[in-house]
C-alpha cells in the first residue's frame, strides 16, 4: 500500500545541522520576560486555518489549546485490495487503515484514495507552555529540559494566521545584539542563549528576527 504523508512541522526546539556543527538557540526566559502569562486565546482568533499550498494541513485554534491536523492519503490499487484481506469496504468506508474505525475514500480509475486525518497537539498553556500577548502578537513558550524557552510568534491580519519562528543562524547578527547573549557548549554542540530587555525584543520583532514564517488561510 502506498501512503503519502503530508504533515505540518511547527518547530519547538529551534536548531541546525551543518556539514560539521550542530547548534540550537533559546530564550533564557519566556518572552516577553517583563509580561504575565495568560491562559485563553481571544475569539477573534479561534477557528480553522488552512496552511497556504497545502490544504491538508491546518491549525485548529481553540480558547485554551491550539492542535494541527493533517491528512494521510492512502493509495489502495484494486490488485492490493484483493491480496490484502486486512482491508475491507463497509458502507462507504474503508476498514482496515484505521483501528477500529473505517476512513472515507474515493474510486478514481480503479484506484482507491483513501485520507485518514490525523491531530496532534501543538501547544496548550501549562507550567511548562507559557502564553503571553502583547499587542498583536502571541508569545508560544515551551520550556525545555534545561529551563531554557523556544517562542513563537502567532498572530492574525485580517483572515490570515501567521506563525513565526527563529532560525538562529539566518539571524545571528541580530541576536547578537541583543546585551545578554552567551554560548554554553557541551559534548561538542554549541547552545545560544539570550535574555533580551523588552526594547532589545521589540527591535529583534521589527527587524524580522523571527523569519521562519508559516502561513494559514481561513
Amino acid at each position: 500500500m502506498h501512503k503519502l504523508l503530508f504533515t505540518i512541522s511547527i518547530l519547538i526546539t529551534y536548531s541546525f545541522y551543518g556539514q560539521e556543527d550542530y547548534s540550537s538557540f533559546y530564550f533564557e526566559d519566556s518572552q516577553p520576560s517583563n509580561v504575565s502569562s495568560i491562559f485563553e486565546i481571544q475569539d477573534s482568533y479561534l477557528g480553522s486555518y488552512y496552511k497556504q499550498n497545502d490544504s491538508l494541513v491546518r491549525v485548529i485554534i481553540e480558547k485554551d489549546s491550539i492542535y494541527t491536523e493533517f491528512g494521510i492519503l492512502f493509495i489502495i490499487s484494486q490488485e492490493e485490495l484483493k491480496k490484502n484481506k486486512s482491508i475491507t469496504i463497509e458502507n462507504s468506508l474503508v476498514h482496515g487503515i484505521q483501528p477500529n474505525r473505517g476512513i472515507p475514500f474515493k474510486i478514481i480509475e480503479d484506484t482507491i484514495y483513501a485520507v485518514l486525518i490525523q491531530q496532534d497537539l501543538l501547544f496548550k498553556p501549562d507550567s511548562n507552555h507559557i502564553l503571553k500577548q502583547q499587542k498583536n502578537n502571541y508569545f508560544l513558550n515551551s520550556k525545555n529540559e534545561k529551563g531554557y524557552f523556544s517562542t513563537t510568534l502567532l498572530s492574525l491580519q485580517s483572515d490570515t494566521l501567521m506563525l513565526k519562528e527563529i532560525d538562529h543562524l539566518e539571524v545571528f547578527n541580530l541576536l547578537q545584539k541583543i546585551k545578554i547573549f552567551k554560548e554554553v557548549e557541551q559534548n561538542n554542540i554549541k547552545t545560544y542563549i539570550a535574555n533580551p530587555t523588552q526594547n532589545e525584543l521589540n527591535i529583534f520583532i521589527r527587524e524580522q528576527g523571527f523569519s521562519d514564517l508559516i502561513k494559514y488561510h481561513l
